[in-house]
């Protein structure tokens, strides 16, 4: 368990573009840089509360989800500027897709990407 958790830090903190971004320890950090007034803003996520399952339409009791969602919204210190995103994780939790609105990510392997998810 530690191993991950440590790996999974180490590729947030290396800034690899081989790795792709993961939800695949508890929490995780990225960062948000806003749009109007350019201040960078860390966000702290907990998988377990901030992470929904989404599964199939014709899912039954007891089947595993087909992805999961994250949807967030931040405001810096700096200004009243909302930013929204929204990440989409396969059943692997890597990641599907990202969109946000009102700024950018600055955590490498997480930049604004379309595919896969629902609404992106």
């Amino acid at each position: 368990m530690f191993q991950k958790l440590k790996d999974a830090i180490g590729r947030l903190l290396s800034g690899s573009a081989e790795e792709p971004f993961t939800c695949d320890t508890r929490a995780f950090d990225l960062k948000v840089k806003c749009a109007k007034c350019g201040e960078v803003i860390p966000v702290r996520i907990d998988r377990d509360h901030e992470i929904q399952p989404l599964y199939a339409e014709d899912a039954e009791e007891g089947d595993q989800p087909k992805e999961w969602l994250l949807r967030k919204e931040v405001v810096g210190a700096k200004c009243q500027n909302l930013i929204h995103f929204s990440i989409h994780f396969g059943c692997d939790h890597g990641l599907m897709s990202s969109s946000i609105e009102g700024g950018e990510f600055l955590t490498p392997g997480l930049e604004a990407r379309h595919g896969g998810g629902e609404g992106s």
